[in-house]
């Protein structure tokens, strides 16, 4: 049978309909698979910033307590000492973020002004938290607000 004969008389049109509805619920459904790759990959983000910044804010705090205010559970006279270039804290992986790093580090700004940086890292993501404080260790450190 010529080909002019197949096309007019509707021979196989049901066969073409099947592979046209064919290709269309696979042309879906890997749409559907990377849109769902996409949303899973960008909230793995957000967990690792949120993550990031927690590590940060925690250590930050936790320091600036210890700088401030003397530890009197352990009778010490004074909390800790800011050094220019100490090193505080350097840390890898936690329980459940193996991926993590943490470090705390003094710099010094001006005559008897420090700045705590905290820089943490979990995956991509990366947060710093920034303290200034002012004083000495025998006068004791406030914590300046600019």
């Amino acid at each position: 049978m010529p080909l002019s004969r197949i096309l007019k008389s509707n021979r196989g049109s049901s066969l073409v309909l099947v592979s046209v509805l064919t290709v269309i619920i696979i042309a879906l459904t890997v749409s559907l698979r990377i849109a769902a790759g996409m949303i899973m990959s960008s909230a793995n983000d957000q967990l690792n910033q949120d993550q990031a910044y927690e590590l940060a804010v925690s250590l930050g705090n936790s320091l600036e307590s210890r700088i401030i205010n003397p530890d009197t559970n352990t009778g010490a006279a004074a909390g800790l000492e800011l050094t220019d270039g100490a090193e505080l804290v350097d840390m890898t992986g936690f329980d459940g973020m193996p991926e993590a790093k943490v470090k705390a580090v003094v710099s010094k700004d001006g005559a008897d002004r420090y700045v705590l940086t905290v820089t943490s890292n979990v995956g991509k993501a990366k947060y710093i938290w920034t303290g200034i404080y002012k004083g000495s260790l025998a006068k004791g450190y406030k914590k300046c607000l600019e």
